[in-house]
């Protein structure tokens, strides 16, 4: 919970065209002031949200290590301004590292009073995952992520709840002091995870993510992140919430080069078992890549639905930008 705070500027992203030949819709139009946030998909916020649980709640703060389990967590409006990628394009590490702080910043009274890039729903019943619910008596409040169910009186919902507790996913009553908001900018179908929603480790930015870039153009959302080949462990990991347990198409995205790898291991990790596949990223940059069909079990699980990248003894730079799964028909 936070007071009043002065708000932090958005910043400026860009969307592939790749999303209308993936089929993808994009919800209202934003004010040109807000235009500027990266677009995000519902899919990304809650692998977003997921990748906090069990972090401890930390007041004023943003960061945490994905899927660690522990270790420094967010506040409530540091979750969800982490969760929605705005005031800044945020990595899961903040880019002044673990336990920071962005000052100035969005907090519960900005959430509760639509002075950011979301808008006020008119109804509960309209939330969708991915959305948030927020309370503000003036001076303190609290914000959570919807994940599901009841929208009326005990949804299922994301949130770091206080002092001494940790990050979850619970089923509780909310009431009516809770209103609905929704992100803009917000792509409305798909599952599909950004860059900054990979876990990451043996890069050289800061918590461990991979090297941001834009010098190369094709790339998904906002920028890309890039690792040059190494000996040493380096990896990428997308792990999406899945609705069902269910066969998918998976695609990649990476932007191609001369100096990318001719042959960067990718991992697919199912229910049945882990399947490599070896990618040339010289070729192919800027489209959806496929890399087959996979049965995948439901919920998250980074064993049993997820795609792992390696600039582990790769012979050019990987390029990590994006993953997407598409439910077959």
């Amino acid at each position: 919970m936070r007071p009043h705070a002065t708000r932090a500027a958005a910043l400026t992203g860009c969307l592939s065209v790749a999303l209308a030949a993936a089929g993808l819709a994009l919800g209202p139009a934003v004010p040109a002031a807000q235009a500027g946030i990266p677009s995000m998909t519902r899919a990304e916020i809650i692998a977003r949200a997921e990748s906090g649980i069990g972090t401890s709640y930390t007041w004023g703060r943003e960061s945490w290590t994905p899927n660690l389990g522990g270790g420094a967590g967010p506040d409530c409006s540091g979750f969800a301004l982490k969760c929605w990628e705005v005031p800044k394009t945020l990595l899961y590490q903040e880019e002044d590292g673990e336990n920071a702080s962005i000052s100035p910043r969005y907090t519960t009274y900005e959430f509760f009073n639509c002075l950011g890039p979301w808008s006020r729903l008119s109804d509960r019943s309209l939330l969708r995952e991915g959305d948030a619910l927020v309370k503000n008596d003036g001076s303190s409040g609290h914000v959570v992520i919807y994940a599901g169910g009841d929208g009326w009186n005990s949804p299922i919902i994301y949130e770091a709840p206080g002092t001494g507790m940790t990050v979850r996913r619970v089923n509780r009553y909310l009431g009516t002091e809770y209103e609905p908001r929704r992100r803009s900018s917000l792509i409305e179908s798909g599952i599909i995870l950004d860059n900054p929603s990979a876990k990451s480790t043996g890069g050289n930015d800061v918590g461990g993510n991979w090297t941001r870039s834009t010098s190369t153009p094709g790339w998904y959302g906002d920028n890309y992140q890039v690792c040059a080949a190494t000996t040493a462990t380096s990896w990428a990991r997308w792990t999406p919430r899945l609705p069902s347990s269910d066969y998918y198409n998976v695609y990649l995205r990476w932007t191609s080069a001369g100096n990318r790898a001719s042959g960067a291991q990718v991992n697919v990790n199912t229910p049945g078992g882990q399947y490599k596949r070896y990618i040339n990223q010289r070729l192919n940059g800027g489209a959806w890549f496929s890399l087959g069909r996979y049965y995948f079990a439901a919920g998250y699980g980074t064993g049993t639905g997820s795609i792992s990248l390696f600039a582990t003894g790769a012979d050019g730079y990987v390029v990590a930008d994006a993953v997407m799964f598409m439910p077959t028909q």
